[in-house]
C-alpha cells in the first residue's frame, strides 16, 4: 500500500530541513518493480511556472543507490513520483548538500546551486 502524498510531503520537508538521509521502498511507475533506495531529498515539484503542474508530483533526490541501465552504480539526483512510496525511514545519517551537488554535477552536468526550490524556497543551501 502506498503512503499518501499528504503524509510524504511533511517527511520530505523535515528531511530537507535537517539534511537527513532516507531509506525508501518505491514502486517504479514504468515497470511496477519495487526497489529500495537510500536518498537525500532536494525538492518536490518545480518553481518554473511552465512546469509547475507537470512536475508537481516529482520528488527530486540524490540517490546513493541509483544504477544505470547496465546495473552499475550511478549515484545522482533522480525524480521519484511522490505517490509511489511504500515505506520511508530515516537512516540516522545526514547529507552535505554542497558535496552532493558537486557529485551530481560531475555525473549529470546539472548544477542545483542555481535552482529556485519549490519546496522550502527560503532555505540557506549553497551560500
Amino acid at each position: 500500500m502506498f503512503i499518501s502524498k499528504n503524509a510524504v510531503i511533511p517527511i520530505i520537508e523535515q528531511a530537507v530541513e535537517n539534511r537527513v538521509v532516507l531509506y525508501v521502498r518505491y514502486k517504479h511507475t514504468t515497470d511496477g518493480e519495487i526497489v529500495e533506495h537510500k536518498i537525500a531529498p532536494f525538492d518536490v515539484g518545480s518553481s518554473n511556472p511552465k512546469n509547475r503542474e507537470r512536475f508537481a508530483d516529482n520528488l527530486y533526490a540524490y540517490s546513493y543507490t541509483h544504477k544505470n541501465d547496465g546495473n552499475f552504480p550511478n549515484p545522482k539526483v533522480c525524480a521519484f513520483n511522490i505517490n509511489n512510496f511504500l515505506d520511508i525511514q530515516e537512516t540516522g545519517e545526514f547529507f552535505d548538500e554542497n558535496e552532493l551537488v558537486k557529485l551530481n554535477l560531475q555525473t549529470t552536468k546539472y548544477d542545483y546551486r542555481n535552482c529556485n526550490f519549490a519546496l522550502l524556497p527560503n532555505r540557506s543551501w549553497f551560500r
